[in-house]
């Protein structure tokens, strides 16, 4: 269903914004910063990988930089057909089958939880600033005030995790009894504020890494300012992310949003259209189709220690 979705979206797009556009824009295209924004996926690849071994040492401080990058991209490939890429934790789980199951999940929840807090709170600063200079008709002081809220609420929940779990340890106080939901209690004793810190910072360069992927693919096939790519970016994933994970991949929202958003900003929607599919390529695609081969290696090795 969501492959389905996917690419009925794409279909549609595509003949929204003319094939022969498409065309011009791609023939058109600078190689130089299409192969910048590619590149740049080491830097997305080794910030990704840099923030799950920091929080898997914290439970597993002998863990080999090979597992820990396994287990990176065995995710990568079992969250591609999910929404939001939930797939993504069970991938993590099997590529790290020799810790505690429940401990890697909670702790790849926290990684999941980091992400999506950076980007609603972008996010919300975004939609804030791009439609008071784009669309002002359709702003009120009233979602200023709810965009405030927001960043402050988020703010606080990962610069100090220990005012969340004192709310998460009185609610799960009364669930010890499912074994699966008492295990998370363990988080208490390992994920405190200066490990909150340390996350959010690589959380951050990891965002920005991203957001200058988008200004490099764009700018590729049309000129345009950093400050309206960033703009654009920060809406994008966080409709993205936070509101609307229906297909895999996000293949076709991803691309609905960047035109929507660049499109009023000025830039063509091929334009847009292309450098979304870009980034889908190399930050998604990619990385899932080496995860896949991982998957295998794994299984393989697995069936010949069992034998």
């Amino acid at each position: 269903m969501k492959v389905v979705v996917g690419v009925s979206l794409l279909t549609g797009l595509i003949l929204y914004i003319d094939v022969n556009a498409l065309l011009r824009s791609i023939a058109h295209a600078d190689i130089f910063f299409l192969t910048v924004g590619a590149m740049l996926v080491v830097a997305n690849v080794g910030m990704q990988f840099l923030r799950w071994r920091y929080l898997v040492t914290l439970i597993a401080p002998n863990t080999t930089d090979k597992e820990v990058f396994s287990s990176l991209l065995i995710g990568y490939s079992a969250g591609f057909f999910t929404p939001g890429q939930v797939g993504e934790h069970g991938g993590r789980l099997m590529a790290l089958s020799s810790l505690h199951a429940i401990q890697v999940l909670a702790l790849s929840i926290i990684d999941k939880m980091y992400v999506l807090a950076i980007t609603i709170i972008a996010g919300s600063i975004g939609a804030w600033l791009y439609f008071v200079l784009y669309l002002p008709q359709y702003w009120t002081p009233l979602l200023t005030a709810l965009v405030v809220a927001v960043v402050f609420s988020f703010l606080v929940v990962v610069l100090y995790p220990d005012l969340l779990k004192k709310v998460l340890r009185a609610v799960l106080h009364k669930l010890r009894k499912y074994r699966a939901v008492s295990a998370f209690l363990f988080v208490k004793d390992i994920f405190h504020r200066s490990q909150a810190r340390m996350l959010l910072l690589l959380t951050c360069i990891f965002y920005g890494v991203i957001v200058l992927q988008y200004y490099f693919f764009v700018l590729a096939f049309e000129p345009v300012t950093f400050g309206i790519s960033a703009l654009s970016t920060a809406n994008i994933l966080f409709i993205k992310s936070a509101i609307l994970p229906i297909s895999f991949g996000d293949l076709g929202v991803r691309e609905s949003t960047a035109i929507f958003f660049y499109s009023h900003a000025g830039i063509s929607a091929a334009s847009a259209f292309n450098a979304s599919l870009c980034v889908f390529f190399v930050n998604i695609f990619f990385p899932s189709l080496i995860g896949s081969i991982l998957i295998f290696r794994v299984k393989s090795a697995k069936e010949k220690l069992a034998s």
